[in-house]
């Protein structure tokens, strides 16, 4: 038997002793998980772990537990705070001016987070992009204006025709003088090789690793502290944000889908004092993450970033924020970020005071419906007060177990009086509110545990009319290729009941 050496050293422990010695090891984990403030459900889980898989429980605890996931999230403040004190944008009031908007009381929820200095800006020259096909020419364009800086930040990018066309525009800047900074996600860019990657640093550009896996090396939450976010930023005045990957999935034609059409999504652009937030995002990021050549054998980000006095600040931070003049007019913008390494939730928490604060519409595109408790409690609540709350959904949702699980919240919110609807035929990515006439939100994050507490994401939370309505024909245009989830929708058979509520169990997952 494989431990049968084990248990002949211990042999000489009288078998009476072994119920107090489980005793005491109860009594013992008990205390210690008890002392570390965790959420509850974290907390039970480990309970149960230590009570009924003695000794084993405790070194995985250790070794993947909370206690490592801390080291990372340490790592991540560190980080976040060199880049509050290096920043030359701080902002941590509200003008009168934003004062005076109507729905100004969603940006106001925001007031105490993470992040004081992301207070809204007047945007310029704002403009929305609904597929690749609109949105990659304008990156190239804007890549080919760059002089001094270019910075970007993929969750997934494709080693494809999409993928290589940006890959060479950045290559022929980089080649030009112009400083070039990739980070991409470990996981999300897993198909980009070295081969791959090798035209882009020939060229002089620097690129990083987001959060990569180590070999032998114990790492927690690897496949949930990742970055989810998109951004490209070009001199640090132009920036872009929103829910397009760079893969072919998003456009149509040779190396995309062909004569059909490319996933649907949204995407923006803008310029101002907002883009300086955008910065702030992207730096943080920067830092954390690991020089693509690097070592496998080097140390880990965690335990770079809490032992480096230095934490290899760019010696060019004056590009990174240059002074940017606020336009008398224009957008109001809000950059909103959150991750896995805040107690607060600033993004979800800006959809909830969204929500609780509509009056005549809430309008809300998500690929992924996960929500939790209290958010579905505020779309009850919405409907229930008149406003009129509708939700759009992929048909063709490319995760079959989120997908069965959001068909539960769907039929919880339909029953309260909201509207959901099923758009046909094909993939739509969009992560888009649009409430009332004014008040808009467009970015990365999914409406689902995964965005809200478990990825990197990044919102532009907007104040203006013209954008409001920009978004809400988009819907409306989505909302006429969909079928509504309807009574025989609800009316599901007992197989695929089951299938979605065992889904749901797995929310917090997904």
């Amino acid at each position: 038997m494989l431990f049968e050496p084990i248990t002949r050293q211990l042999e000489f422990i009288p078998s009476a002793t072994w119920p107090l010695l489980h005793l005491l090891w109860i009594v013992g984990s008990t205390t210690f998980l008890l002392l570390h403030e965790r959420k509850p459900v974290t907390t039970v889980a480990w309970l149960l772990a230590f009570w009924t898989v003695p000794v084993l429980s405790g070194v995985a605890y250790f070794l993947i537990g909370p206690r490592k996931v801390d080291r990372e999230k340490a790592a991540r403040q560190r980080a976040k705070a060199a880049v509050n004190n290096a920043s030359p944008a701080k902002r941590h009031e509200y003008s009168e001016a934003f004062e005076a908007e109507p729905l100004a009381a969603i940006g106001y929820s925001l007031r105490n987070g993470t992040n004081p200095s992301a207070v809204p800006g007047r945007a310029a020259n704002f403009r929305l992009f609904d597929t690749g096909n609109s949105l990659y020419p304008a990156l190239e364009s804007a890549i080919d204006s760059a002089t001094d800086t270019v910075h970007l930040e993929y969750y997934i990018w494709q080693p494809d025709e999409i993928g290589t066309r940006i890959r060479d525009a950045l290559a022929r800047r980089a080649a030009a003088g112009v400083t070039v900074r990739l980070v991409t996600d470990s996981i999300g860019a897993k198909n980009c090789t070295r081969a791959f990657w090798k035209p882009l640093e020939s060229a002089g550009a620097q690129l990083r690793t987001f959060n990569p896996p180590r070999i032998l090396i114990p790492q927690p939450g690897k496949l949930n502290f990742r970055t989810h976010r998109k951004i490209l930023i070009v001199d640090g005045r132009v920036g872009f944000v929103g829910g397009i990957n760079i893969c072919d999935d998003n456009i149509t034609g040779e190396g995309g889908h062909g004569d059909t059409e490319a996933w649907r999504s949204t995407h923006a652009r803008f310029e101002g004092p907002p883009v300086n937030q955008l910065q702030r995002v992207l730096l943080e990021d920067w830092l954390y993450g690991l020089p693509l050549n690097r070592s496998e054998t080097g140390k880990r980000t965690a335990e770079k970033l809490l032992s480096d006095s230095d934490l290899d600040l760019p010696d060019d931070l004056d590009l990174w924020f240059p002074t940017l003049e606020e336009p008398d007019t224009g957008p109001w913008v809000q950059v909103v970020d959150s991750g896995p390494d805040e107690d607060t939730v600033d993004i979800r928490n800006l959809y909830f005071a969204a929500i609780n604060e509509a009056r005549h519409r809430v309008w809300i595109t998500t690929p992924y419906f996960v929500p939790d408790e209290p958010m579905v409690t505020a779309l009850q609540t919405a409907a229930a007060r008149g406003v009129d709350v509708r939700v759009l959904l992929p048909e063709d949702n490319d995760s079959v177990l989120v997908k069965a699980a959001a068909e539960t919240y769907s039929e919880i919110i339909v029953e309260a009086g909201a509207g959901v609807f099923m758009f046909q035929n094909l993939m739509n990515h969009s992560k888009t509110m649009v409430v009332d006439d004014t008040f808009s939100i467009v970015g990365t994050a999914n409406m689902d545990n995964r965005s809200f507490r478990l990825n990197f994401e990044v919102v532009a939370a907007v104040w203006d009319q013209d954008v409001n309505r920009q978004l809400a024909e988009l819907f409306e245009n989505d909302l006429s290729r969909s079928q509504k989830f309807d009574d025989k929708d609800l009316k599901r058979g007992i197989i695929r009941r089951l299938w979605s509520n065992a889904a749901r169990l797995l929310s917090p997952l997904l």
